[in-house]
């Protein structure tokens, strides 16, 4: 019992905010469409660099 009221009052809290949204038709963008290349690129090299420096061995390792 205390499952389905549980239940109950999720669906109802979160259909709450999906009711109170309103449609509305997207203004027409005056800007041309861009590439979002670049901000991949800065993304993909940025993630590499934190890569190598979280796997990089540290320098007191005594690994031989």
């Amino acid at each position: 019992m205390r499952h389905w009221i549980t239940s109950l009052a999720a669906v109802l809290m979160l259909s709450g905010a999906a009711l109170a949204q309103v449609y509305e038709e997207p203004a027409a963008s005056s800007m041309s469409e861009r590439s979002t290349t670049w901000e991949w690129l800065y993304a993909g090299v940025f993630l590499v660099g934190c890569l190598v420096v979280a796997f990089k061995p540290a320098k007191r390792a005594n690994m031989r």
